[in-house]
């Protein structure tokens, strides 16, 4: 996620408090990745626990093919 996604107000209440969900690893749970997305304030969502999973694999694949 680009910086200026996490920095944009909400379009619902114009809040720029945000919550970023994590799914951590069953075996690791010092490590996670990030989930869901959504403002603080009303709970408008950004970005779906679903998106995030999505992005994450596209960002492994680009790793992959280097």
């Amino acid at each position: 996620m680009k910086i200026e996604e996490l920095l944009k107000p909400c379009p619902e209440c114009g809040s720029k408090d945000k919550t970023q969900h994590r799914d951590f690893d069953n075996e690791f749970k010092a490590y996670g990745s990030n989930g869901e997305l959504k403002c603080s304030n009303c709970g408008h969502i950004f970005i779906t626990r679903d998106e995030a999973i999505d992005r994450r694999r596209e960002s492994e694949k680009q790793l992959e093919n280097k």
